[in-house]
């Protein structure tokens, strides 16, 4: 079982829409052949509009929608989920098995009626911002560290409400802790590794990790280099001194994982979803077999029974 929270293959489709999912070819990190190889079972596909957007970018998010619908959907090989159940059932058919979020709230413009429209389509997760500043919050980007506006407030409650996944990945400290503070619903960190491993503004402070351990959330550890370690070339082992800092701070049950697939440059030995193993091999040096099955993706999917 091994379930990845995070990757921006539908940003890539959207600027090189002659790329094809299916082909084995080295234009994705994640698609169909690499996720066979690799034994993802269930993947995250991110719906990322950039802020800088001079469009709609409720009609760029669509189009990244269209995109997951018409060129990666196909019964017999990438099920769409939409709850639990369907999380299952398609396991057990031997499925592979897609969930759709929203990576920043830009794509809702400031209205709750869209971030319903999504979820109508099957997104279940949304970031509530990138690194800039948006309707909802201000991003790990803004220096003024504001926090949760009141638009922001209520993006929170109705996801909750919903029952949609709130994601912090990319929320500045303060939006954290005001999340942490209104919501009725465990969260989520779709792909951040620790600040005290790694003193990056995207990762998380062990006061936040516990925060989220104590929430009954989940923190997908992410594969991007820079996030990983201040070195060059950071590989599998550095990585994994993130997943030991957070099973240090009590919560092996909350580890999963959030690759960054496509929107940025991985680790050393994880260039692409097809060698997901390469860490299972590591990851089972240091952990227990149960232990090792959770952070791979039974984590995730405890999560999603109790939240989908």
């Amino acid at each position: 079982m091994i379930i990845d929270a995070h990757t921006d293959v539908l940003w890539k489709m959207l600027n090189h829409p002659d790329i094809d999912f299916y082909e084995a070819s080295n234009q994705l990190d994640v698609n169909f052949p690499n996720m066979e190889k690799g034994n993802i079972d269930v993947q995250v596909f991110a719906i990322f509009v950039s802020t800088y957007s001079k469009t709609s970018r409720f009609s760029i998010a669509m189009q990244s929608i269209d995109d997951f619908y018409e060129k990666i959907l196909r019964p017999n090989q990438i099920q769409l989920a939409t709850n639990f159940k369907q999380i299952e059932s398609g396991l057990k058919l031997g499925r592979k098995i897609a969930l759709l979020s929203l990576e920043g709230a830009e794509a809702i413009e400031g209205d709750l009626r869209k971030l319903r429209a999504f979820y109508r389509l099957g997104v279940r997760a949304m970031g509530l911002t990138w690194n800039h500043a948006n309707e909802v919050a201000d991003g790990v980007g803004e220096s003024r560290n504001g926090g949760l506006t009141s638009f922001g407030r209520l993006v929170v409650e109705e996801m909750n409400r919903l029952g949609m996944m709130i994601d912090v990945s990319h929320l500045s400290e303060t939006g954290f802790w005001e999340v942490i503070e209104l919501t009725k619903a465990p969260i989520i960190a779709s792909h951040s590794n620790s600040r005290q491993i790694c003193n990056h503004p995207r990762n998380l402070t062990d006061e936040q990790i516990q925060a989220i351990i104590e929430n009954g959330g989940m923190i997908g550890v992410t594969f991007v280099r820079d996030f990983t370690a201040h070195k060059e070339d950071p590989n599998i082992e550095d990585l994994v001194k993130h997943i030991e800092h957070i099973a240090e701070l009590g919560g092996i049950s909350n580890i999963g994982l959030g690759s960054d697939f496509d929107g940025a440059t991985p680790v050393v030995g994880l260039e692409n979803a097809s060698r997901i193993n390469c860490l299972t091999n590591v990851l089972s040096k240091h952990y227990p077999d149960d232990q090792v099955q959770g952070i791979l993706g039974k984590n995730w999917l405890n999560y999603y029974k109790k939240i989908l």
